[in-house]
């Protein structure tokens, strides 16, 4: 979901006056839940994002040292990579990257 508001300029002196950061903007509108006329961030929002975050880092420490192989947009195999591998598969994109 990709905010697109537009702030007016009230709307910008008062968020430089309160320390509010625009950039701050989608995520508020993302995690807070919406009531009358705007967004509110509660304490009980800010509680569920920490919860996905962090399962999204078991999940993603889980992922460590995976490998799955892509052609033409399918995936052909996965499989469970060795330090060697990984390092080799590392070096060839360095060597790819360079040569690019």
């Amino acid at each position: 979901m990709t905010s697109i508001l537009q702030l007016t300029a009230h709307a910008a002196t008062r968020m430089a006056q309160r320390g509010i950061a625009s950039r701050n903007l989608e995520l508020i509108t993302r995690i807070g839940t919406a009531v009358e006329g705007g967004y509110l961030v509660r304490q009980k929002d800010f509680q569920a994002l920490d919860r996905e975050l962090k399962q999204l880092r078991q999940r993603a420490r889980k992922l460590v040292g995976k490998r799955f192989v892509v052609e033409c947009g399918r995936v052909v195999t996965a499989y469970h990579t060795g330090r060697r591998t990984e390092r080799r598969l590392l070096r060839a994109a360095e060597d790819r990257s360079v040569t690019e």
